[in-house]
């Protein structure tokens, strides 16, 4: 028997008029203030992103996935867990994977470490796939750094607070597949037997249990995760480990809390486990596609996170050190994480950057 889930009614907020005055904005970020803390999901409409940039990321994704299997494993990276080029559905009926994100030679003014910011893999013999993929790309970057603004003032700094900390950031666009499945096949949840997300993430991290043939949910690495997907809902678990549709609306956006900001807000907001939830084939075969664009926006790999003050009081202490972003990542993900830290800065310690 499957888990029960069930849709709640998560928070759908417009943020369309946060630049028409100090009125517009403390409504708007009370309203994301009140969904990160609970239950750190929101669906978000307003953002800017034009319809055409949805489409073209949808074509993106049949272009390259609707390949044959050999072509599509030629993007394959070198290494099994790296966050770029195409990673193959590990057991029948799960999602393959893209990947791609922040590179070193984005930022030539940094001495940046190529093993952290790697170079993009691109598929040839697809002309639009890359400024498809990278128009998207662009601007769920150029929408996260808006919620960023928001979530400053929400959480009463000042509303530039965060650009210092994501000059170069680690961001990862994850876009994802699942084809109409035959008649009778089993299905999988949102990737292969280990996935990643920002960081490398695996699926399995968090713990928590996997739906009827699906995948275990995790949460977000990084500061925030800006969703669209078509085909199946999302999923979230509240703190009794139950887990709740993200029900869909047009146009919306799905952003949810990251355990970085999480931290920074010293748990004052939500990093809420997430999962895709792909519903099984019908009797007769066919169904849906599963197709996704995953943003997971971070921060600087070198940017040392200190608890917020207005996160900290009488009745709740600070529950953190200072630690920099790299420490984070290495702690919480550990493996190569941890061996690419200490790879690229010969051996020193992050605890406090």
């Amino acid at each position: 028997m499957g888990e029960s889930t069930t849709a709640v009614e998560v928070p759908l907020i417009d943020i369309s008029g946060w630049d028409s005055g100090p009125h517009a904005q403390a409504r708007i970020a009370a309203r994301v203030g009140a969904a990160a803390a609970d239950p750190g999901f929101m669906r978000v409409v307003g953002h800017g992103i034009p319809g055409q940039i949805h489409d073209g990321v949808r074509e993106a994704i049949d272009l390259f996935f609707d390949r044959p299997p050999a072509g599509k494993l030629r993007y394959a990276p070198p290494e099994p867990d790296s966050e770029r080029g195409y990673r193959a559905p590990a057991v029948p009926g799960a999602a393959e994977s893209f990947h791609l994100g922040t590179q070193a030679r984005d930022f030539p003014d940094r001495a940046l470490p190529a093993a952290v910011y790697p170079a993009n893999i691109w598929p040839v013999g697809l002309p639009k796939f890359q400024p498809q993929v990278m128009a998207w790309f662009d601007a769920a970057q150029r929408l996260a750094r808006r919620l960023t603004r928001i979530f400053a003032v929400a959480l009463d700094v000042p509303e530039g607070f965060f650009e210092p900390y994501t000059g170069h950031p680690i961001d990862v666009l994850r876009l994802e597949h699942r084809p109409p499945a035959p008649a009778g096949a089993p299905v999988a949840g949102d990737g292969c037997a280990a996935p990643v997300g920002v960081a490398g993430v695996p699926l399995a991290a968090a713990g928590t249990a996997p739906a009827e043939g699906g995948s275990a949910g995790h949460t977000e690495p990084g500061l925030l995760r800006v969703v669209w997907a078509e085909g199946a809902p999302l999923q979230f678990a509240d703190d009794l480990g139950r887990w709740h549709d993200v029900a869909p609306w047009p146009d919306a956006l799905v952003v949810h809390v990251g355990d970085l900001l999480a931290r920074w807000t010293n748990d004052r907001w939500q990093a809420p486990p997430f999962r895709a939830a792909l519903p099984p084939a019908p009797a007769g075969g066919g169904g849906q596609r599963w197709r996704a664009a995953a943003l997971s926006h971070g921060a600087d790999f070198d940017a040392l996170v200190t608890t917020l003050p207005t996160c900290v009081g009488p009745d709740r202490p600070d529950y953190y050190e200072p630690v920099t972003v790299a420490r984070h990542l290495a702690v919480r993900l550990g493996g190569r994480w941890q061996r690419l830290i200490t790879g690229a800065y010969g051996g020193r310690d992050f605890r406090q950057g």
